[in-house]
């Protein structure tokens, strides 16, 4: 065995369209290069990262390597979550919010370099119904537009893509009334994130205040549904001064309720950028729940 153990590698060969397909493999050899004797697997559609990352626990691997987007690292994390087994991540996606959050480079080289040194910190998880997320569970509007966006606009147009398709989905989905309650606050609204992490996207967060080491979960919830509310909120979002409006509750718990207002009505809920659901679900804080390679 190698001087570090062994090492499973998680790849989705298609992230990007498959624009990194050929670095595969150059990854992998760095990696061994590193000391690890190295198994790369490969997934072929969704959920296969959950259960090669579950059976990776199993078999007693020193380290689970994620390697493409978003949807593979959180699939992976529902794989670890829980157990002592520490995730690295290496970018190939169209994005990687959790990267960004933990400061790890989105250059595959610099990434690997954070590899090497092999600094492990831990992190809380959200905990959807069954699905864990290290980033947020959004609930109504986006969840929908996760759920309708076009992979080939997602891959061509990367995260105004999600923009594109908002619009449409205001334009054509009448959202529903949610219902939060958290035993102190009931707070009903259309829309609602519990984030784990300050980062929504990209370039914005929806709960800038959130900590992924403070045992809490933040919860934005927007209560208006008309347009002049809707586009607020989200340009307001890109400058996190959206927390101003009147029609916006924001508060930190442990865990909540979450249900439909009106008995029939479908609210689909999304983690870490993947479709989850639906509600009623409950959604709590899972404190140090995964252990991450970190710079």
């Amino acid at each position: 065995m190698s001087g570090r153990g062994r090492m499973l590698v998680i790849a989705n060969p298609t992230a990007s369209g498959g624009g990194y397909r050929r670095d595969l493999p150059l990854i992998v050899e760095a990696l061994a290069s590193f000391g690890y004797a190295v198994d790369e697997r490969h997934t072929e559609r969704p959920g296969d990262a959950v259960s090669i990352a579950r059976s990776g626990v199993e078999d007693g691997f020193e380290v689970v390597c994620a390697v493409g987007g978003d949807g593979t690292v959180n699939e992976t994390i529902n794989g670890l979550a829980g157990s002592d087994v520490p995730l690295a991540i290496v970018r190939t996606g169209t994005v990687n919010v959790l990267a960004m959050e933990l400061g790890i480079p989105l250059d595959p080289p610099d990434a690997l370099r954070v590899i090497e040194k092999a600094s492990v910190s831990w992190i809380d998880l959200g905990r959807a119904g069954e699905r864990y997320f290290a980033l947020m569970a959004g609930i109504g509007m986006d969840a929908q537009v996760v759920a309708t966006v076009n992979p080939v606009l997602k891959r061509t147009l990367k995260e105004a893509a999600f923009a594109l398709q908002g619009a449409v989905t205001y334009l054509r989905h009448e959202e529903a009334l949610l219902r939060v309650d958290d035993g102190e606050h009931v707070v009903d609204g259309y829309f609602a994130v519990f984030g784990n992490a300050s980062n929504y996207a990209g370039s914005f967060g929806i709960t800038p205040y959130a900590d992924m080491r403070d045992g809490l979960l933040d919860v934005c919830v927007l209560q208006d549904k008309s347009f002049l509310s809707t586009a607020w909120y989200w340009l307001a979002a890109l400058l996190n001064s959206h927390l101003t409006h009147p029609k916006v509750q924001y508060f930190r718990t442990e865990a909540a309720q979450v249900s439909a207002v009106e008995e029939g009505k479908e609210i689909l809920v999304q983690t870490d950028g993947e479709v989850a659901g639906k509600l009623p679900l409950e959604c709590r804080v899972v404190p140090r729940a995964l252990r991450v390679v970190v710079p």
